[in-house]
């Protein structure tokens, strides 16, 4: 039916030009109307020989139009010699010309319309793509976006770079900074934006993102221009960790290595997400062999397929506090670096648990500490949380408390005893992303403990990287705290997961306030007062010592253990009170003094150094 319709718009095309053409030109028709006939018949015979009527128009492109020119020029040739064999007053040349152009422009039209105006019309369907970055990676995504045309249209490009504003990539336009995207997203109906800067910050990324929530546009992300070479990497939605990363601006790599490299490395609780992250990090360093325990077998088991092959290796699958387990370890390895991240970490769990949370935290951290010196560890260091902070509750109060005796313990003890506090770590085990993402895919509603309540967030991978930095240059004694960047206010956190999974916070997914549990905060501190010491690196610091008397702390450390060997909830409570000053809990009364918190008392055998 096409090919029909086809021929007799050609037909009605070789009419019109040939009495257009003749038009222009003072020459009676009846002189060359002998010419009417051979002339339709040549482009009727030249279009059917160069297949012009069984082009699939929808794909019409420069194969056809090259064959439409083709053909129109062979029949102005012939028409020529022909017109000018028999006839006594030839036509002029003009006529030829005339005739040429209008049969290829119309013949051409014709087949090109189809196209044109399908592909007009997928564009209302299509998504309006802004590419944000105008560099080695945007150039990269823009390649491949324009090498699969159909669902995307690529309209150009968001760039910060005054030297490159204004200009074209592609033959598309770079319109302007970041700044003006809210402008720009209305004025070229934008469906789309990715985001094409490999070094775009997680501050930067919430921005955006939030911008284009506000205007109804979806927001992706390009992972980086190295794996842009290396693989074949899609673009990607946004997740919680784009919004969130930092890059450490003073990572000193060289230092870490310096202190890894060559050197035996143990890790309690090596199957959690700090503990599995420090023995991948361990292994890039360049330590000699790595000793790690858990005592979950999954994890441990999980860990050992991921890690087997690539350094000498020992799995211990124990309870750290378990027999002399930890002691014939730590006999036959004789390690020269200890982290210790064995803890529980939960805190509804460990405030209904308080005697488990004391005996793990506390008396499992006394253990290794002894041990680690009577072993000859160069360096131990605790694994500690800003919750450890004024806590409010069991886990909390029990990590300080751990901080306090490797702080002190460290002055009597040849092994050098450190501490690294930060916040919450994203893809941990329980803890709220997780939650909320399974949440969203049921449908809602995510459940917030409260609309102002803040958390602190770092990557696993950054804070591993901090933690080995601050590790390397302690010389014991101190607790590190690392930069955790600004407070995150979970509501909007679970609000950007909505958003993200393309649905509507409040709207599509409800946000439910369920109140407070048992021992959380509002917000998290890292310090315990407003006294800090720098250091050499801009992402740690160090809180002030306090050292107290040795002998009254292991009383009552003593005393604590011995009522959570009882489980005695209300003496757990009042000791944790006596070793922590700070530690205020729903069920201690507050006395009027306690209400401004302070560290221990003037007149106590405390003092700073």
């Amino acid at each position: 039916m096409t090919q029909v319709l086809l021929l007799g718009s050609d037909v009605f095309i070789f009419v019109s030009s040939f009495f257009l053409s003749l038009g222009l030109f003072p020459i009676g028709i009846k002189k060359v109307a002998f010419l009417f006939l051979p002339v339709l018949i040549i482009k009727i015979a030249l279009f059917i020989r160069l297949r012009l009527y069984k082009a699939i128009l929808q794909f019409a492109g420069f194969p056809l139009a090259s064959a439409i020119i083709k053909a129109s020029t062979i029949a102005s040739l012939l028409i020529f010699f022909i017109a000018h064999f028999p006839v006594q007053q030839p036509l002029a040349n003009g006529f030829f010309v005339i005739d040429f152009f209008i049969t290829t422009s119309l013949a051409g039209l014709i087949r090109f319309a189809p196209r044109y105006f399908s592909e007009r019309w997928k564009e209302w369907g299509t998504k309006r793509i802004l590419i944000y970055g105008a560099g080695e990676l945007g150039d990269q995504v823009a390649r491949k976006l324009l090498r699969s045309p159909g669902e995307y249209r690529l309209i150009g490009f968001l760039d910060d770079s005054p030297d490159k504003i204004n200009k074209r990539l592609h033959n598309l336009p770079v319109f302007g900074p970041l700044s003006e995207m809210g402008s720009i997203f209305a004025h070229h109906r934008i469906s789309e934006l990715i985001i094409a800067i490999s070094s775009t910050s997680g501050e930067a990324v919430r921005e955006i993102t939030r911008e284009c929530r506000r205007h109804g546009i979806l927001c992706r992300i390009v992972p980086s221009f190295t794996d842009m070479l290396i693989k074949d990497v899609d673009i990607k939605n946004i997740d919680i960790s784009d919004l969130l990363k930092r890059e450490p601006k003073d990572l000193d790599e060289p230092q870490i290595k310096r202190f890894i490299k060559g050197k035996a490395v143990m890790i309690t609780g090596a199957g959690g997400s700090i503990g599995s992250e420090l023995s991948r990090q361990c292994i890039h360093y360049g330590a000699k062999r790595l000793i790690l325990i858990d005592h979950s077998e999954f994890n441990l088991y999980s860990l050992q397929e991921e890690l087997t092959g690539k350094a000498p290796i020992r799995f211990c699958l124990m309870n750290i506090l378990g027999n002399n387990h930890l002691e014939k370890i730590l006999q036959e390895e004789r390690p020269a670096i200890l982290f210790h991240a064995a803890a529980y970490k939960h805190v509804p769990i460990v405030e209904e648990n308080p005697a488990e949370g004391v005996i793990n935290n506390i008396l499992g951290t006394i253990r290794t500490s002894e041990l680690a010196e009577t072993y000859g560890v160069e360096k131990f260091i605790l694994i500690s949380t800003d919750k450890a902070v004024r806590p409010t509750s069991v886990m909390g109060a029990s990590k300080r408390i751990a901080e306090l005796f490797t702080q002190n313990f460290n002055v009597k003890s040849k092994t050098e005893f450190v501490a690294v506090r930060f916040g919450n770590v994203l893809g941990s085990s329980g803890s709220v992303i997780p939650k909320f993402i399974e949440q969203i895919n049921k449908g809602g509603p995510v459940t917030v403990t409260h609309p102002e309540v803040t958390r602190y967030f770092m990557l696993i991978s950054e804070a591993v990287q901090l933690v080995l930095q601050a590790a390397s240059i302690g010389n014991g004694g101190e607790i590190f705290i690392l930069n955790m960047g600004k407070p995150v206010r979970i509501a909007e956190m679970a609000e950007d997961l909505i958003y993200l999974s393309g649905r509507k916070p409040y709207k599509d997914i409800k946000i439910e306030f369920t109140g407070l549990r048992p021992g959380e905060k509002l917000y998290e501190e890292l310090l315990l007062n407003d006294t800090e010491k720098k250091t050499q690196y801009e992402n740690i610091t160090i809180a002030r010592a306090l050292y107290v008397s040795w002998e009254r702390l292991m009383k009552q450390i003593s005393d604590l253990l011995k009522y959570a060997e009882q489980k005695n909830r209300k003496l757990i409570l009042e000791t944790i009170k006596l070793i922590v000053p700070e530690f205020i809990h729903s069920e201690l009364e507050i006395s009027p003094t306690e209400k401004v918190i302070s560290l221990y008392p003037t007149g106590t055998e405390s003092s700073y150094k």
